[in-house]
């Protein structure tokens, strides 16, 4: 996989100074205070947010239910596919007051 298709949103991200930048070994994506609240996974982004706001999100179409392999999508975490990346740094920002 390329883990280019990160690089904008790891760039916007890197000097906010809330959140840390996880690359390296393991899980990479966004974290606030150690916790990750966004994941690169698989070419795509897991963004963690309120179940609410997931529910209504994957409704609008704007993201689909996020299922790490044990057959039952997590309520607070959505997929936002890459053919949607250009909603990742705002999906990232609103996971970011969301977890605060």
């Amino acid at each position: 996989m390329d883990r280019s298709i990160y690089e904008g949103l790891k760039k916007h991200f890197r000097d906010h100074p809330e959140v840390e930048v996880a690359e390296g070994k393991g899980a990479q994506g966004l974290k606030h205070n150690g916790k990750m609240f966004a994941m690169f996974y698989k070419g795509d982004l897991t963004v963690k947010l309120k179940p609410k706001t997931v529910q209504t999100l994957i409704e609008k179409g704007e993201g689909l239910p996020h299922d790490p392999g044990t057959g039952s999508p997590m309520k607070d975490r959505i997929l936002i596919p890459q053919s949607r990346s250009e909603t990742w740094i705002e999906m990232c920002e609103l996971s970011l007051r969301e977890v605060k």
